[in-house]
């Protein structure tokens, strides 16, 4: 699971809030096994670029070659996290994003999760070209915005008591509230 807009503050909170709340989630939804989860936060907010030794490692804009990981030197000493150059830069100089692993239950090689990251800043339906960050990350975010356009204005709160057992406002519930996509987006991809 890739979580973006988290600083490195808050990760403890995510530890101790979120990925309770999502095995609660599993536990709720009765899945015979608890599945096992990574969850990784994406964070582009930093100040780290890197600079290719040589002409050769270099594209055209002068950049590191789209791909490139960085997961010694300057990572955290006894964090699991690394910095992955996703896309190549059209203009200026490309930032790398950072990633930060919070928990791995699945006890994958850095390698493969890596590979996996890079895999998926190549399947954003809006991009020819790979994106800064994995896709899933971009329709979270897309999805966020859309959410207004299943709500009146005012009728629900988004907050963090919002997101308590019983989900009860002065309007009603959650899902009493929300209101359906069109019936022609439902079959169509509309979060992208």
């Amino acid at each position: 699971m890739y979580r973006d807009g988290v600083s490195e503050g808050q990760f403890q909170q995510v530890i101790d809030l979120e990925i309770p709340k999502i095995h609660a989630a599993c536990k709720k939804f009765k899945f015979t096994e608890r599945p096992k989860l990574t969850f990784i936060v994406v964070g582009k907010r930093h100040h780290n670029r890197f600079f290719p030794e040589s002409g050769a490692g270099a594209d055209r804009s002068g950049n590191c070659l789209a791909g490139t990981i960085v997961d010694q030197a300057i990572t955290h000493p006894v964090e699991y996290d690394w910095y992955l150059l996703s896309h190549a830069g059209l203009l200026g100089t490309s930032r790398p994003a950072h990633y930060s692993v919070l928990l791995d239950e699945n006890d994958m090689q850095p390698d493969v999760l890596q590979g996996i990251t890079f895999a998926l800043c190549h399947v954003y339906a809006r991009c020819t070209r790979s994106v800064s960050i994995p896709a899933p990350t971009y329709y979270a975010d897309i999805v966020c915005e859309r959410s207004v356009n299943h709500y009146e204005p005012g009728s629900y709160r988004f907050d963090d008591t919002s997101s308590q057992a019983s989900g009860a406002r002065p309007g009603g519930s959650q899902q009493e509230l929300f209101k359906p996509a069109h019936e022609i987006s439902k079959s169509r991809m509309y979060f992208c």
